[in-house]
């Protein structure tokens, strides 16, 4: 499969891939999309995800256990230790009119103007015209209310969105290290935390 494959098709093959294996329909948990993500921001091209998935499904018993991506996880590494010497490319920014990225960006700015009518003036005012310059910008107003968010929240919610974490998280920490937990666990709560808030993420690759 091309390695350029934009991040949309990147999360898609991905997700279509995964459900063929499980021989049903899963809808992904957060957990799940946390993985495809770290895969897609270390650069690991597509057909080794999906070698790997493939190779984690002919192990013994494997359809039967296999309720989650994070059982992959392993197989996917593995895969990619025996092609590390191959030249990795990162899935590219969408190739969208610029209209269309300025339309994304106000509906952004609408919805985040819901928690926030600072941080949504300043998405309003993202200059579109270079889409890596908007990316960027756009990622450092998701890190400011995300931070703001935390704050904010009160104690009943960071617990219960604890607990959300810990629950997706427990089956699967023997089978991962130290630095993937805490990277996964980190990545969980800033996705969980903005459903809650019914937030979007500030990003140019979930435009669709």
């Amino acid at each position: 499969m091309d390695q350029e494959l934009d991040y949309f098709n990147y999360f898609t093959e991905i997700e279509r891939f995964y459900q063929s294996k499980r021989e049903t329909f899963t809808l992904l948990s957060t957990l799940d999309w946390v993985l495809i993500e770290n895969w897609k921001e270390q650069r690991v091209p597509l057909e080794m995800v999906l070698k790997g998935i493939e190779r984690a499904f002919s192990r013994a018993k494997a359809k039967r256990k296999i309720n989650s991506l994070a059982y992959c996880v392993k197989a996917v590494n593995e895969v990619c230790e025996e092609q590390k010497e191959l030249a990795v490319e990162a899935p590219e920014l969408p190739d969208f009119r610029e209209d269309e990225v300025g339309a994304y960006v106000a509906k952004l700015a609408d919805e985040v103007a819901k928690s926030d009518e600072g941080i949504a003036a300043t998405v309003r005012a993202v200059d579109v015209s270079d889409l890596r310059l908007a990316e960027q910008t756009l990622s450092a107003l998701e890190e400011k209310l995300i931070a703001k968010l935390k704050f904010t929240a009160d104690d009943k919610t960071m617990i219960e969105l604890k607990r959300e974490v810990d629950s997706e998280l427990n089956p699967f920490r023997s089978t991962m290290t130290t630095a993937q937990l805490a990277m996964f666990e980190q990545q969980m709560w800033r996705r969980k935390l903005l459903e809650r808030f019914n937030v979007p993420r500030l990003s140019l690759f979930y435009l669709i």
